[in-house]
């Protein structure tokens, strides 16, 4: 057998499977509401006969349903494993066997002694056919073995009624109406086939889109890793590079220079980092990782990286920590550096005169042995509307198209929630913007904090 068999074969195999799977949560969900239907007819219909009979009957039809349940339980189990079941014949034969138990009770009706009867006998056929049609459609098989029998009865009966008793040709006016019902019946089925059809395909065609879709981010997903792996060696040697000639400059100018190449190359890195983080972030493993960790030397170096570019464009660049911020915390200095980076990054390229403070002061906290620390970037630059800030925090999904500061905020907003913090801003055209990162962190003592000197 060839490999396009074997694909057909399985495919078959597949949708036969999707098949019985629909049948069997369909007949499991009915049971109930045909057990009590049944119920309700049998107890008319025992006044109706005058006899017990129809009692005996709905007895025998509660451990037929039961049985039932257990088959399609196992068969929606041995489906959704995307096993097809292997005696599919036997299942066709106990549908057809227990059509034919459950119409039994239109021949008692039907040949009661009250004209009522046969009224009675049409609508419990009616009522059968209708959920065959509800229940059984989705396999041509099944349908053909559960419908098969009650349209005999619902043919048969009137005719049997007929030679048995009949005098006149009108006593076959119930077949001919069971024909129409019939004719009428047939279009019905057909339509909700097409409706199902549609439906199936509308349902393939999503899932080839979410196929397609999770196969474009995969291939997203490698790029932006491939990407960030080729450009982070150089990278990594340039500043590196940079950092030995500016100890090696002889003149404050050439360092100072020097300085400015570095300080691009840790703000390039920094934008690897958020290629890098994006689809991590929006697939929730992106891991934290806390350490202990010096705040004032933490925010120190990102100032520090920074001062350069802000001598270049004359800004002065203030640094505020509070006297009581605590010597060591346990954080994620990774994430807490990548998000003061966007921050300072974001005032920094945007402020054209005036000048940046970045603050770092210390919360009130209600649990003893621990820290708010507040992490505080407020710059003169151009500032945003608040259209523009509610547009980047309440960015459902992350995105690297656009312009603008959007995609570094919406990461450190995803960064700061991770970690359980708050990042807010407040700002105005024309005024400058205040952001503001809050975090909460277990503060470590003298006695926790290793002697470096050791």
């Amino acid at each position: 057998m060839n490999a396009a068999a074997i694909l057909t074969a399985a495919q078959v195999s597949a949708d036969q499977a999707r098949t019985l799977a629909v049948v069997a949560r369909a007949r499991i969900a009915n049971g109930v509401l045909r057990f009590g239907a049944c119920v309700i007819v049998a107890v008319v219909a025992a006044s109706v006969v005058g006899n017990a009979a129809p009692l005996y009957w709905i007895a025998g039809l509660l451990p037929v349903l039961l049985i039932e349940r257990a088959i399609f339980k196992r068969l929606l189990k041995e489906a959704d494993a995307g096993r097809t079941p292997k005696h599919k014949v036997w299942l066709i034969a106990w549908i057809a066997a227990q059509s034919i138990y459950g119409n039994l009770l239109a021949v008692m009706l039907w040949f009661s002694a009250y004209l009522p009867g046969e009224t009675l006998a049409v609508m419990y056929i009616l009522g059968g056919l209708a959920n065959a049609a509800a229940t059984l459609r989705a396999s041509p098989a099944l349908s053909i073995a559960g419908a098969g029998p009650t349209v005999a009865f619902m043919l048969g009966l009137p005719l049997a009624d007929y030679m048995l008793n009949g005098t006149n040709a009108l006593d076959l006016m119930p077949l001919v109406a069971g024909l129409l019902v019939l004719g009428f019946g047939m279009n019905l089925w057909r339509s909700l086939l097409a409706s199902d059809t549609a439906q199936a395909q509308a349902e393939a065609a999503v899932l080839r889109e979410r196929q397609s879709a999770a196969a474009a981010a995969a291939a997203k997903t490698d790029m932006i890793q491939r990407m960030n792996d080729e450009l982070r060696t150089p990278m990594t040697a340039l500043v590196g590079a940079a950092e030995h000639l500016r100890r090696a400059a002889a003149s404050p100018q050439a360092r100072a220079h020097i300085a400015t190449i570095v300080q691009a190359g840790e703000v390039l890195k920094m934008v690897l980092d958020d290629l890098s983080d994006l689809d991590r972030l929006e697939n929730g493993a992106l891991p934290i990782e806390a350490k202990p960790t010096e705040p004032r030397e933490l925010v120190r170096g990102v100032v520090a990286a920074f001062r350069p570019a802000a001598q270049d464009k004359h800004l002065e660049l203030f640094l505020d920590i509070g006297a009581d911020v605590p010597a060591q915390v346990e954080i994620d200095p990774l994430r807490v550096r990548q998000i003061l980076f966007n921050l300072l990054a974001n005032a920094v390229r945007y402020t054209t005169h005036g000048g940046v403070r970045v603050g770092l002061h210390v919360h009130p906290s209600t649990t003893e042995g621990r820290a708010r620390l507040a992490f505080v970037v407020a710059d003169t630059g151009a500032g945003m509307s608040r259209s523009q800030i509610a547009l980047i925090f309440g960015r459902t999904r992350l995105s690297a198209e656009g312009k603008g500061p959007g995609l570094g905020l919406a990461i450190s907003l995803r960064l700061a929630s991770l970690m359980g913090g708050q990042l807010s801003a407040k700002s105005e055209l024309g005024e400058g913007s205040v952001f503001s990162f809050v975090i909460e962190a277990p503060v470590r003592s003298a006695a926790q904090t290793p002697d470096k000197a050791a």
